[in-house]
């Protein structure tokens, strides 16, 4: 049975608007109010040496944040996506009434959110994920192609929509000449991405084999998966997209493909690791086009759920009321700013000479990627930790007798990196605010007289 469609009157344009307004504007009070946060400047760092590729993902992300900057940068891409979204859903709907119901819902969709506020590969992603699913539903192959290679070129999960594509084709027995240049044109523009992997032993392909598919699984880890969707997409516009899937109408069999393929691929990833419960957001793209075509009290639901969430979490990271022990939300996107005082070490241990210290040292690339941005030192990782781009850059240079810095959140420095200095001066405390709230104690040693 199709889903039934909406009355174009029973949703007000006026409603839509208003929908659209607090979407673009919790997406600028989240993206002033909040610091860079640790996944935005290792990937600001990126973007001071462009490549074709990068360890954890391929570069788009990196070119956009040196072309306007890294709240720009997936501010854009955010308003981008709701344009894209109007204009699939104006097309599949043939209404601009469903076209304006379908923006409203993806501005207010938490996931969606996220990724026009703080810059991630999804920012991108999301982007170009819509625009190929509009050129492929009107058989725009060269723009689908174009579209197809950019949203390669963003993040691997990219091709899911490819995936999507061809169980239409078998479902409609129908593959059509054009598609074949869409095809051509997307791997021509991934192509440099998979020369880059070939040349160092296709480390990014691995990585993310590794860290979707491999680890530790089952049903806890699903379960998380679950329980993040509901957030992330929300706890009405997660059935409503299953229920999209199965019993939409048929000739939209394309996008239901495009809402449920990612849910199903990372939902199988789940239990085969622990994931992120961002991977699937492409998902919800093809889910707002076909929910806006549902009753109009599914889609009151799926929009006021979405905007509850983003003004529950937005009033918490602006003006935290609620305390928790261990607050995730609050640390990522605030207190960074002190780490501006590695940049003068002689006011945590004086004495120093500041040019004396030729690198900041941290137990991972999120903490390494902090101490650039906001201190404008040197910096790298050591320690163990899991790999990432800084192995693949050469590494700083420390002379005999010079100083380096180690920072964390409470691990020591490791003894291969010890071993390499004379001495070992502190740990002096760093600490960081937000409101009232201890959200980070940084601790720095100091590490005198390389040998």
């Amino acid at each position: 049975m199709a889903v039934p469609v909406a009355q174009p009157a029973t949703v007000s344009l006026r409603a839509c608007l208003a929908l659209l307004a607090l979407g673009v504007g919790a997406r600028l009070v989240l993206a002033l109010g909040t610091d860079i946060y640790f996944d935005e400047a290792y990937y600001w760092q990126w973007a001071r040496h462009l490549a074709w590729g990068y360890y954890d993902h391929p570069p788009l992300i990196a070119w956009l944040i040196a072309a306007v900057g890294v709240r720009p940068a997936a501010l854009l891409c955010g308003v981008g996506t709701v344009a894209a979204v109007w204009g699939l859903a104006r097309d599949v709907h043939g209404s601009r009434e469903a076209a304006w119901r379908a923006a409203a819902l993806w501005s207010v969709v938490p996931a969606g959110t996220m990724a026009g506020v703080w810059a991630t590969p999804d920012s991108p992603l999301l982007l170009f994920w819509a625009l190929a699913l509009w050129a492929l539903w009107r058989e725009r192959w060269v723009l689908a192609g174009l579209a197809s290679g950019l949203a390669l070129l963003s993040k691997y999960p990219g091709v899911l929509l490819a995936v999507a594509f061809l169980a239409t084709a078998v479902r409609m027995r129908r593959l059509p000449a054009g598609a074949w240049v869409t095809a051509l044109l997307g791997a021509g523009l991934f192509l440099p991405v998979v020369l880059w992997n070939a040349q160092r032993e296709w480390v990014g392909f691995a990585f993310q084999l590794r860290h979707g598919l491999g680890g530790t699984g089952g049903l806890a880890s699903f379960a998380e998966f679950l329980g993040g969707q509901l957030a992330l997409g929300g706890p009405v516009l997660l059935p409503l997209t299953l229920v999209y899937a199965v019993r939409g109408p048929r000739e939209q069999f394309l996008l239901r493909a495009a809402a449920v393929v990612p849910l199903l691929f990372f939902g199988y990833a789940a239990l085969r690791t622990r994931g992120e419960a961002n991977w699937p957001a492409a998902a919800y793209v093809a889910a707002c086009v076909g929910v806006a075509g549902m009753r109009p009290v599914w889609f009151r639901a799926a929009t006021l759920s979405g905007l509850a969430i983003i003004l529950a979490v937005g009033s918490h990271l602006l003006f935290p009321l609620l305390r928790f022990e261990r607050d995730v939300p609050l640390a990522r996107t605030h207190g960074w700013s002190v780490l501006s005082a590695l940049a003068e070490p002689e006011r945590l241990f004086p004495g120093t000479d500041a040019r004396s210290v030729a690198v900041v040292y941290a137990p991972s690339y999120q903490l390494a990627s902090q101490a650039v941005r906001y201190a404008g030192v040197t910096a790298d990782t050591a320690g163990g930790g899991r790999m990432s781009q800084y192995d693949l850059w050469p590494r700083p240079e420390v002379a005999r007798g010079q100083d380096a810095l180690w920072y964390s959140e409470g691990r020591e420095p490791p003894e291969e990196l010890t071993a390499r200095f004379t001495t070992v001066e502190g740990p002096v405390e760093l600490p960081a605010d937000f409101r009232g709230r201890r959200v980070h104690t940084f601790l720095v040693w100091r590490l005198r007289d390389a040998r």
